[in-house]
């Protein structure tokens, strides 16, 4: 049984409340034991983070002081594991460029909106998190990130914005959906999915995720 902690908040667009209880339920349901917290005040003891095995954090936008993110930091690089999903990873913390390091990419746009009709594609089907899925389509943002060559990536999407200026260009632009990084002893596991508790919800995208935080837990010795 895992210890895994919770972080969530900032930006109330998407509902960080209701999606991370949605987590702890999924985590909860694997034998995990869930604490669950809106406050990030938590990170100022690094001991205590580093006696969980995964941290989720889900919090959109805010600032993330240099002495918290170095406790964050340091629990990854001593094995402590790493997830989220869409902006509450991606888009959290951004005036803090070690935090996009850490995680491995940057949000930067979603042109389209939550009416983006688009297909995820699968990229290693070998891999553990994608047991069991195959390519999806879905309706919502289609997270343009701007990422970091040590990232693994699992899963993409083809650009489908073509109203943008940069949709001219002559090669597809294909977007990463889904990645895996190590940072130290740790596994950080994120994917662009999820603007509200529905899509986290859809099948593919909650099977993604649940196999995505099981495969980030810290590993033995």
């Amino acid at each position: 049984m895992a210890q895994v902690l919770i972080i969530f908040g900032g930006w109330p667009g998407h509902d960080p409340a209701a999606t991370s209880a949605y987590f702890e339920q999924l985590l909860t349901a694997d034998g995990h034991t869930v604490t669950r917290v809106n406050d990030l005040s938590i990170s100022d003891d690094l001991d205590y983070l580093k006696s969980f095995d995964l941290l989720v954090v889900h919090w959109t936008r805010g600032e993330l002081s240099p002495e918290r993110f170095n406790n964050i930091s340091a629990a990854v690089a001593a094995g402590t594991g790493l997830a989220g999903v869409h902006g509450g990873l991606l888009s959290a913390f951004q005036n803090n460029k070690k935090w996009l390091w850490l995680t491995g990419g940057c949000f930067v746009a979603h042109p389209g909106g939550v009416h983006t009709h688009y297909t995820v594609n699968i990229q290693d089907s070998q891999h553990t998190i994608m047991r069991g899925l195959k390519d999806f389509t879905l309706t919502t943002e289609q997270y343009y990130c701007l990422t970091d060559s040590a990232i693994h990536v699992l899963a993409t999407t083809d650009f489908a914005a073509q109203d943008e200026p940069n949709a001219t260009n002559p090669q597809p632009i294909k977007l990463p959906v889904a990645w895996t990084k190590q940072w130290g002893k740790g596994r950080i596991f994120y994917h662009t999915l999820g603007h509200d508790l529905q899509i986290c919800q859809q099948p593919e995208v909650s099977r993604l995720t649940r196999q995505g935080f099981a495969w980030a837990l810290r590993q033995p010795e």
